[in-house]
């Protein structure tokens, strides 16, 4: 699977990205996520650590995070000021 060979790759991407652009390692960890692999799963399918999946895992979660927040900045700030006590 030439996905998977290229999640062996080193991290590095083209210059002309983003810092938050997701890695392919970090592409290929969340679609075995969202297929429901645990980090051991992905490990062994990878090659890598489970405690190198986490940790690459985790890092894309932050970006994806930073993106969400990014991207509709308003609307978070509401919800997260949001009093469950305020009165209209």
């Amino acid at each position: 699977m030439e996905l998977i060979s290229g999640a062996r790759m080193s991290y590095e991407r083209d210059l002309d990205e983003s810092p938050d652009a997701l890695s392919l390692r970090e592409q290929v960890i969340l679609e075995f996520c969202a297929e429901g692999l645990g980090d051991s799963e992905i490990a062994v399918r990878l090659q890598m650590s489970r405690r190198e999946v986490s940790v690459i895992r985790g890092r894309a979660a932050t970006k994806l995070v930073a993106r969400i927040a990014s991207a509709h900045p308003f609307h978070i700030r509401e919800v997260v000021l949001a009093s469950p006590f305020d009165s209209d």
